[in-house]
């Protein structure tokens, strides 16, 4: 990886040309290769912890994130220029003003500051030169694309009427479940007959709720196992097929979960804890194969469960279309960043007609 992170730094996405040649000229500002990769440094490492072993897509992704940091290095000297072309000045005190907030918030004082800066390898007056920038370009966003964009009530309900495929839901259930996650020390049959015992104590009349949030692994154990509403389609489809066949109200038996490479196993147990059946699914959820066993003696060749579950379905709700009123605000917020999108697209293509930009 070092190999591989030192070789891009220095030459990839450039051509043969030196990490110091010119990328660009933007009216009078020259843009080099290091300045590109100073600013795709983070989405490069990035891509190559997750590409690389995959040599033909990383150096795909890896143009395209030079090109877009290139773009975006271009389109803010454009608008700097664009701020000092038409007069304006930044006074020192608002830069100072605005280092002061950056230390308070995020180093606590100076000497953090500098540090942090000098650990980057960053001038304090390279620090203070990009704060002004930041503070200019922020200021000229805020002039040309306004913040505050209002939609129509009549345009967010075509939206809705021409993108009703958006909203169309499954079948939900309100569901709640308690997960038992096997630790390091426990056994497939501790945690077996724990998920029994908790089992028996609800039948017996002990709240779901207060079982799971006794015993529950699971990320909604302060719920008390609630998960809400929830679409049968998000859940794997081994759960989704045992949620599937509850009525409201019902509650399921135990079910363990295996996972092997590539494939995962549901498993059912009955009250006394033996299985009685066992459906095996692709890890992308299609179905294979379902093994009954009605002498509760499962196939040795089954791999141990991982994680078992009890479920109890509270509500149903059929298939739908979510009504406007439920997705208003969404789709208010989207219709408003389409236009900020636009209206940023209108002003940098402006910027662009009307400048000096060379790639090289």
């Amino acid at each position: 990886m070092l190999v591989l992170f030192s070789a891009a730094a220095g030459m990839r996405g450039a051509g043969e040309e030196s990490i110091n040649g010119i990328a660009a000229i933007a009216n009078d500002a020259i843009l080099t290769y290091r300045e590109v990769q100073d600013y795709a440094m983070n989405s490069l490492e990035i891509l190559y912890r997750t590409y690389g072993n995959n040599p033909q897509i990383l150096e795909q992704r890896e143009r395209e994130i030079r090109t877009d940091s290139l773009d975006q290095l271009i389109e803010k000297q454009l608008i700097l220029d664009d701020f000092k072309g038409s007069g304006g000045a930044l006074p020192d005190s608002f830069i100072d003003d605005e280092i002061k907030d950056r230390i308070r918030q995020k180093f606590g004082d100076r000497a953090h500051l500098i540090k942090n800066l000098q650990a980057e390898g960053i001038t304090f007056e390279t620090f203070r030169k990009r704060v002004h920038d930041d503070i200019i370009l922020a200021y000229m966003q805020q002039k040309n694309v306004s913040s505050v964009i209002l939609i129509s009530p009549a345009k967010i309900e075509r939206y809705y009427a021409t993108n009703l495929a958006n909203y169309k839901m499954g079948e939900e259930i309100k569901l709640r479940m308690i997960v038992l996650g096997r630790s390091s020390v426990e056994s497939v049959d501790e945690v077996k007959r724990l998920a029994t015992e908790v089992q028996v104590k609800i039948d017996q009349g002990a709240s779901f709720a207060e079982m799971a949030s006794i015993h529950s692994t699971g990320s909604q154990r302060n719920e008390g196992g609630d998960w809400g509403w929830i679409e049968l389609t998000k859940l794997n489809k081994g759960l989704s097929d045992a949620a599937s066949a509850l009525s409201t109200g019902q509650r399921s038996d135990v079910i363990g979960l295996a996972r092997q490479d590539g494939f995962y196993w549901t498993y059912h147990y009955d009250r006394a804890g033996a299985m009685t059946s066992a459906r095996k699914y692709t890890e992308k959820d299609a179905f294979i194969e379902e093994k009954k066993f009605n002498s509760g003696a499962p196939d040795p060749g089954l791999p141990g469960p991982q994680e078992f579950y009890l479920m109890q379905v509270e509500d149903r709700r059929p298939a739908r279309v979510r009504p406007l009123s439920e997705v208003r605000a969404d789709i208010e917020k989207d219709l408003q960043a389409q236009e900020r999108a636009r209206l940023r697209r209108r002003w940098i293509d402006r910027l662009l007609a009307k400048a000096y930009v060379r790639r090289f």
